[in-house]
């Protein structure tokens, strides 16, 4: 009996060992506030759980279920006050561990989304929280979910922006008296430190421009959850690594003109591309010509001039051609009636005999027509990230701007 019984445990060892990144028929928690519990996904309606990115994401990967504990209005310091008052527990990050703690001990993969509560919000006393306690709070959070699951694989998501007044609040103070931007660091420090792969939609182009929330500040839209689940879904395939983590963020270069005919300003990005190679740093050049013969173009300009191997090059309508594509593959476009076709011959671009132009959306819809230079801008809000090192032309050369300036 003893020696079944120590089988037993080492198969059982070996069980949540292998294959940390395959969810099929797993058993997943998230943790977390109003975004992933759905909350306002449809203004004046109930939360939407079975549409928000963790839901969707562990049916894309064959879980056996997801167990969604997140609430509204809550985070690390506080719970939700008429659910509390309700049930007779607070429903803040340590309540919910406490409560959902045979839960936490049947499952595989525990998702962590909370953030945006400790910035905006004080302490249900009305006290204030500091920074190094937000720090605290969440190693505690972390080692207690150990404690009770030590094979559980932890995921920490940091999953959105956050807008007031229409603009991003970055470096706005809230009542505790530090920024979204340290608050956002301060949750990446503590889960690189405790060692839990860190979600980052940003690496996804995603949650950074205000149009991908419903309300203009917090919450996403349907169309956006799904996007955000599909890269979920990446992250996880890939061993818990973003894009960006598996080949290296990228300074990018907006370049202004058409990338394949030679001029005194290319010659300069590329020496700017060069230096940057010597300090060990990987390049991304972002542009805006439409080029019927882009593949040929780019193999011939990459051949000729000697660039780093690693400089990635993103055009906007091979972007928009496929958003979320996670590979260097090109499309080849074609050109019918005023409308660009991918290489699944899906209209995703539309041009006006007044030379505007539409991108449908990420829910099938068209947008307003627009002018180049309205478009190309819309995209770099939406492609560039606050995390982002960003040159552009200026002065008669290549400088550093802040995203924010774009």
């Amino acid at each position: 009996m003893e020696v079944k019984s120590k089988v037993k445990k080492i198969l059982g060892q070996w069980r949540h060992k292998k294959v940390q990144n395959d969810w099929t028929n797993k058993n997943v928690v998230v943790f977390g506030d109003s975004i992933v519990a759905g909350q306002e996904l449809v203004r004046e309606e109930t939360p939407y759980r079975d549409a928000v990115y963790a839901k969707l994401a562990s049916y894309y990967l064959n879980a056996h279920k997801l167990e969604n504990f997140a609430e509204t209005g809550t985070g690390q310091f506080k719970g939700q006050y008429h659910l509390d008052h309700l049930t007779g527990w607070t429903h803040s990050f340590e309540g919910s561990i406490q409560h959902y703690r045979q839960e936490i001990q049947q499952a595989d993969v525990v998702l962590i989304a909370y953030g945006n509560n400790d910035w905006k919000q004080p302490n249900p006393d009305g006290s204030l929280h500091t920074l190094d306690e937000v720090k605290i709070k969440l190693r505690e959070n972390i080692q207690r979910i150990k404690l009770i699951n030590p094979h559980v694989q932890l995921v920490g998501v940091l999953e959105t922006l956050a807008f007031r007044k229409y603009k991003p609040a970055w470096h706005l103070e809230g009542p505790n008296v530090f920024t979204y931007q340290e608050m956002l660091s301060a949750f990446i420090e503590v889960y690189q430190e405790c060692d839990v792969p860190i979600f980052d939609i940003r690496d996804y182009h995603l949650g950074n421009h205000m149009d991908e929330y419903v309300d203009d500040r917090d919450h996403f839209t349907l169309p956006v959850h799904k996007q955000i689940a599909k890269s979920l879904a990446d992250f996880v395939r890939h061993g818990y690594q973003s894009p960006t983590q598996r080949f290296g963020e990228t300074v990018k270069f907006i370049f202004p003109d058409n990338l394949f005919e030679d001029s005194k300003k290319r010659q300069s990005l590329f020496s700017e591309i060069r230096k940057q190679s010597l300090q060990g740093k990987r390049a991304e050049i972002l542009w805006f010509v439409l080029d019927k013969n882009y593949q040929a173009n780019l193999d011939d300009l990459l051949s000729k001039n000697k660039l780093p191997t690693d400089l990635k090059i993103t055009n906007i309508y091979q972007y928009y051609a496929a958003p979320l594509r996670y590979t260097s593959e090109l499309d080849e476009l074609s050109l019918k009636e005023g409308e660009l076709f991918n290489s699944n011959n899906v209209p995703f671009i539309r041009f006006s005999k007044e030379n505007q132009i539409s991108v449908k959306n990420f829910d099938g819809n068209w947008s307003d027509a627009m002018t180049s230079e309205q478009f190309n801008k819309l995209w770099l809000k939406h492609y560039i990230s606050l995390k982002d090192e960003v040159y552009v032309w200026r002065n008669d050369q290549f400088g550093q701007v802040e995203p924010l300036e774009i």
